[in-house]
């Protein structure tokens, strides 16, 4: 279900995103009333705040501090990005009362040989979905000699990942990851130097390019994943932990590292898939992009449309691989968070990360 509320205002299953700049948000008894640029004769939408599970707010957009109030006193969480995708942060309410799977993250992050085994498998969750995209699209291609040459690179990146020990050592630079880290990047050039392959027309993609993307797809794919990492933070941060400590990525000031070590299974089967699906269909095509001094960006209707098939990705049912019953990929990443707590707690042996076939 997607309901177009109006220009630059979009409920997408439970999650509201404002994209029309200069819009004004009150609160207006139980909903909030999203006023657009133009004082009275601005289009006014209504959207009453037992529909929204997060806001993502994309570029200059002012909410008032009741209708911020009233958000986070239903936890619910709000991400402020830019009109281009970065991520400027969030404002999420207080913890709740569950400090002990916080407790316990903060020991699995200071325990090396524990912490380094959920990082692997992250990395191993990673690799692995990246695989089997690559697999699904070398069937009946052309180009599947070269799909699959690289599916082979990282299947090789595995088994090296298999058979790497918990650092002695953690105080170098790399924290102990190093040889992790180098082979998740090994495998992740294998796949990036063929996502070309993949695409029909006339995309080009010169390789995975971050800051800023210098290219259509590569701006697709950074949106994308902000966009991702934004809901896992609001995810996690539901299960009661602390979505700034992680066991791949460093923590630091402002980011997200556990959301980032929980995102990299999903961006291959979640974002990846539905980059190659609108380019290959011609729902996004070149002229839905500007060039900006060397980068690109997305038009307003064209990121409307990229926004709706994530959210319809998320949205869609299937079998999940541990558990055996049918949920949303949503419902995954939250399972995955809360995998992660129990992990932390004892309650369970081992992490497993969450692949496809």
């Amino acid at each position: 279900m997607v309901e177009i509320l109006g220009e630059g205002v979009e409920m997408l299953m439970a999650t509201l995103y404002l994209t029309e700049q200069y819009s004004l948000v009150k609160l207006e008894g139980e909903a909030l009333r999203v006023q657009a640029a133009g004082g009275k004769n601005g289009t006014v939408i209504r959207v009453p705040l037992n529909k929204i599970e997060q806001v993502i707010v994309l570029g200059d957009i002012t909410l008032t501090t009741p209708a911020l109030h009233a958000l986070l006193e239903r936890r619910i969480g709000i991400h402020y990005m830019s009109a281009r995708g970065k991520s400027h942060g969030a404002l999420l309410a207080d913890w709740g009362k569950n400090s002990g799977v916080r407790l316990a993250q903060y020991a699995l992050c200071r325990d090396v040989e524990r912490s380094f085994e959920v990082a692997r498998q992250c990395v191993a969750g990673k690799l692995l979905n990246m695989r089997t995209l690559l697999l699904r699209y070398a069937r009946g291609r052309e180009t599947s000699e070269n799909l699959q040459d690289a599916a082979q690179t990282i299947k090789r990146c595995l088994r090296e990942l298999a058979r790497l020990k918990p650092p002695e050592i953690t105080s170098d630079r790399m924290h102990g990851l190093g040889p992790l880290l180098g082979l998740e990047g090994s495998g992740s050039a294998a796949y990036y130097s063929v996502f070309e392959a993949i695409l029909k027309g006339e995309w080009r993609f010169p390789g995975r390019v971050k800051r800023p993307p210098t290219d259509p797809v590569n701006a697709l794919l950074s949106f994308g994943y902000t966009v991702l990492t934004n809901q896992v933070v609001s995810l996690i941060h539901s299960v009661g932990l602390d979505p700034g400590l992680g066991v791949l990525h460093q923590p630091g000031f402002g980011k997200p590292a556990l959301a980032l070590d929980l995102v990299e299974t999903f961006r291959p089967i979640i974002i990846d898939s539905v980059v190659v699906t609108m380019l290959n269909t011609g729902q996004i095509t070149p002229g839905d992009f500007a060039n900006e001094l060397g980068a690109y960006r997305l038009s307003d209707s064209a990121r409307r449309s990229y926004i709706e098939k994530i959210e319809a990705r998320l949205s869609e049912q299937i079998q999940h691989p541990q558990f055996g019953y049918k949920v949303s990929y949503r419902r995954c990443i939250e399972l995955q968070a809360r995998i992660f707590a129990k992990h932390a707690q004892g309650e369970i042996a081992n992490y497993v990360p969450f692949t496809v076939r």
